[in-house]
């Protein structure tokens, strides 16, 4: 995967904002089933643009032709109103050996309306994509620790470009930017100021040979003066027709002290491919610079200034912030700082999850609304949601007493919002956003004389909404996370003269910055940042992971030791699970509610997980009798995706220099096993990684080998989960704490207890 390089930006034309999809190309030719499956990938994250461009080198034979005459196969799986709409907006661009567009004239293809805007802006915007969402700006969380670079600056952030360098198709997009800058027949060799970028000089290098019709292929000497070390030594000898690389810069510092120190050299031997302003730079290094990153009013999307110091001047040493050396050319610490975060009284916030999470929990532990691992029809099934509401069932249910505070926001919202000029009501595909749709017309009809009750009609049926009808069009959705499908709609509605109204039951967008990027875009428009409306029943930020879930997981794992296992006993419960976790998806049952954990076994029985009185997660005195569990999976979710999008020290983000792990100390504070199985399950990648830190590793042993010591009592309850956990190498301890925690373990009749112990047994061998 990753064979082309997809990302989206806008830009003007002509004073009109624009919105582009771009497709670069780096090889030399193309799998356009490949690129399909690609696009596929990428529009199940974001939505369709006004144009689509397609750019390789024009040494791709046949370009313009090979795209238009297989368009049909490429674009299968690409969001399009109308295929004739979305043809028109579609172009195929190649650049030649400096770096310059040109428009691949084909009967097909309709002319661009104004390149030299797109031109200017598409590298730019492209390289700051990676840059920022590979990990370029490395931060420091919280207030413990700040970083001490190579020049003695001080600073709680930098610029990292060996964290950006991941895919080719990204290198070859950034060299495709240097061939300006390039003279194949005046300069002789390239130098980078660090090793991490010499993978852009090697790919400016093919580049450059791809073009040239002469043979044998030029090498350029790639070298590397080890940033400001190399610098300062007094032999490094740059010749004047050397192209030099700055990987990044804050300052400009580097290329006037080149400029100063070798006489020899101009301006144009010199680019900075990664620059962010924090100070005001000179002329020569706005000039040199192939990707400026600053956050400015033409460039919302870019990274805001940060302030770097000398030792006397720093802030963050005055409040006995921690100065952490970084060091070498690449930007390097010698081993990544480690958190270990505790769930606080602040983290359960129940002042924000109660008032959502009473309302929808269980009754008497049925007919659950919040679920696990699933996603309703009318969008990519492959995909399961780790969490799930069903809408369906609240919208078909609202007299439920447990119901009576969202139908009465509901019909208040209705009766506030829905516009009297109204004509359409337009619902995303899924059965719980037309159930909606449904209630909100049935409750408004009564408004209207017969003939102009506003018509139900669903997202396929935008091409027969006139353009030039006048009035309002509701947008239904039951329940968004990223808001992808509004987005489209938005975009698909802009030359419509209707007022956009869009209305929400239930927003669970992950995060505030999500939640304000889909909110601001939706209600921008014609006249302004408030042209649209933007109606929501119900917010809560709440995970939207759709891939690589905890019961998906589990089901590959199950896959493989069914085949594997000869005791029919555990062969009977390890097919029963499989059959669980797969049922989940059926449009009857709609994710799972109940058995979403392993069981609670003794040497005997085995029984549910359940939650005990007395929580700190719940404010409701009668909880226990009613909630499943996965309304206390919701819970806990909804705390630890708290703490993952938290600005503070107090957050598990995780970066390459900083380790956030979910302390051990939660599993002994929380004794509830279904608590602890939540936590588990919950986690992400390296959360429960405690094989970095000997304490943390050695302090999760302490606590597992007395979880593990009264596995058949109410203490070791979640024993299974804790061995799955360890099992799947979610959670991670060091090597011999690890033998010495299954050494405690005591031994157990139990097969299913013997049967994760085994899987252990073996990888510790």
């Amino acid at each position: 995967m990753n064979h082309y390089y997809i990302y989206s930006f806008d830009y003007k034309e002509n004073k009109k904002n624009v919105s582009a999809t771009v497709i670069f190309c780096p090889g030399t030719e193309l799998d356009f089933s490949e690129l399909q499956q690609e696009l596929k990938d990428y529009y199940h994250h974001f939505y369709q643009t006004d144009k689509t461009i397609v750019i390789g080198g024009n040494y791709i034979s046949d370009f313009a032709e090979s795209i238009v005459s297989k368009k049909a196969h490429i674009f299968k799986y690409v969001p399009k109103i109308e295929a004739d709409s979305f043809y028109e907006n579609l172009h195929v661009l190649t650049f030649n050996e400096k770096g310059k567009l040109s428009e691949s004239v084909h009967s097909e293809l309709k002319p661009f309306t104004t390149l030299s805007n797109f031109e200017k802006n598409y590298i730019n915007h492209g390289a700051q994509k990676i840059f920022i969402e590979n990990g370029g700006l490395v931060e420091s969380t919280g207030s413990h620790h700040h970083f001490v670079f190579p020049s003695g600056k001080h600073s709680d952030r930098f610029l990292r470009v060996a964290n950006v360098l991941l895919l080719s198709s990204e290198i070859y997009f950034i060299a495709s930017g240097l061939l300006k800058h390039l003279n194949s027949d005046f300069h002789k060799r390239i130098y980078c100021d660090t090793s991490s970028i010499n993978s852009i000089a090697i790919a400016l290098n093919d580049l450059v040979n791809r073009f040239a019709t002469e043979t044998p292929a030029k090498i350029y000497p790639i070298n590397s003066f080890k940033s400001y070390e190399g610098l300062y030594d007094k032999s490094l000898n740059l010749k004047s027709n050397s192209l030099i690389l700055i990987s990044a810069s804050t300052s400009g510092g580097m290329v006037e002290y080149i400029l100063a120190q070798h006489a020899e050299l101009k301006k144009d031997n010199l680019v900075i491919l990664f620059y962010l302003e924090n100070r005001k730079p000179s002329k020569v290094t706005v000039e040199q610079v192939l990707c400026n990153l600053t956050k400015t009013k033409d460039n919302p999307q870019g990274i805001a200034t940060f302030i770097t110091t000398d030792v006397e001047n720093c802030h963050l040493c005055k409040v006995n912030s921690f100065p952490v050396e970084v060091s070498g050319d690449v930007f390097l610490l010698e081993q990544p700082k480690v958190n270990s975060i505790r769930i606080n009284a602040e983290d359960v916030d129940l002042s924000v999850s109660s008032p959502f999470i009473n309302q929808f929990i269980a009754i008497k532990g049925e007919s659950p609304i919040l679920k696990v691992n699933y996603k309703e029809t009318g969008e990519d099934t492959s995909k399961k949601y780790d969490l799930y509401i069903d809408y369906s069932h609240i919208i078909s249910n609202l007299d439920e007493p447990r119901l009576k505070k969202h139908k009465t926001k509901l019909n208040s919202y209705i009766d506030q919002h829905v516009p009297s000029n109204l004509k359409y009501i337009l619902c995303l595909s899924d059965e719980s956003s037309h159930k909606l749709g449904e209630y909100i017309r049935n409750r408004i009809k009564s408004n209207y004389v017969t003939e102009c009750v506003p018509e139900l009609v669903s997202r396929n049926e935008i091409l027969s909404i006139p353009k030039s009808l006048e009035g309002s069009i509701l947008i239904v959705g039951s329940c968004i996370s990223n808001g992808k499908n509004l987005l489209y709609l938005s975009r698909a509605f802009r030359n419509h003269k209707l007022r956009i109204v869009y209305f929400i039951g239930i927003n669970r967008s992950p995060n505030p910055d999500t939640y304000s990027f889909l909110k601001s875009n939706l209600k921008y428009g014609t006249y302004g940042s408030e042209n649209s409306s933007f109606v929501e029943v119900e917010k809560i930020h709440c995970s939207n992971l759709a891939e690589g879930n905890s019961w998906q997981i589990e089901l590959e794992f199950l896959k493989t030791h069914i085949n594997n296992e000869d005791d029919q006993t555990v062969l009977k419960f390890l097919k029963a699970r499989k059959l669980e976790i797969e049922s989940s998806y059926s449009v009857e049952k709609k994710g799972m509610s109940k058995q979403i954990f392993l069981p609670r076994v003794t040497s005997q029985t085995v029984k549910p997980l359940k939650i005990r009185r007395n929580s700190a997660f719940f404010n409701r005195e009668d909880y226990a009798d009613h909630v499943t569990q996965a309304d206390v999976y919701f819970t806990i979710s909804y705390v630890l995706n708290k703490l993952r999008n938290s600005n503070t020290g107090h957050s598990l983000k995780q970066s390459m220099f900083v380790r956030n792990v979910i302390s051990p100390e939660n599993l002994n504070r929380f004794n509830d096993g279904i608590i602890q199985a939540s936590i588990l399950r919950n986690a992400r990648v390296g959360e429960l990684n405690y094989s970095i830190d000997e304490a943390l590793s050695r302090q999760a042993t302490d606590i597992l080998i007395t979880i593990f010591k009264y596995c058949h009592e109410d203490q070791g309850e979640a024993i299974l989960e804790f061995l799955y956990a360890i099992a799947t190498e979610k959670m991670l301890l060091k090597k011999k704490h690890l033998e010495v925690l299954m050494n405690e373990l005591p031994v157990s009749k139990n097969k299913l207890i013997k049967f994760y112990s085994k899987i252990i047994l073996e990888k510790i061998r």
